[in-house]
């Protein structure tokens, strides 16, 4: 099972368990907020690491002379 599949599967089980919680008890929003603040926090964590290692690579081609630009055309103006 990959990565991927173990988190889709532990944020089902957590939305079910605040499910629960939203219908038994006062702690339920709470327990939504967390939910909803660590997804984000995960989003927020993996695209930092990929800008990283993609400045981190960019830098490392440049050093060893094997940078290529990958525009490979002029860019366009923006038309309004």
């Amino acid at each position: 099972m990959t990565v991927f599949w173990r988190f889709v599967v532990a944020m089902v089980v957590a939305v079910i368990a605040i499910f629960l919680g939203v219908i038994l008890g006062d702690y339920g929003p709470w327990y939504l907020s967390w939910l909803l603040g660590t997804g984000f926090m995960i989003l927020v964590a993996a695209t930092g690491a990929v800008l990283f290692e993609e400045q981190s690579d960019k830098q490392q081609q440049k050093k060893t002379g094997t940078y290529q630009n990958r525009i490979s055309e002029k860019q366009r103006p923006l038309e309004y």
